[in-house]
């Protein structure tokens, strides 16, 4: 019926790197909404409305 995925040792890195690199962008987008002063986040939340 279903049959297991076999890795090899190799290939385990390819699914770990991707978590990484996934784990670190969200990070990232925390860590600096996270920082951002009240003032440019107003800015940001009114961004999409602003007149040119």
């Amino acid at each position: 019926m279903l049959r297991r995925i076999i890795y090899e040792d190799w290939q385990l890195i390819f699914p770990i790197v991707a978590l990484a690199v996934a784990s670190l962008v969200y990070l990232a987008a925390a860590w600096r909404a996270s920082r951002m002063k009240p003032a440019q986040a107003e800015r940001m939340a009114n961004l999409p409305f602003e007149n040119q």
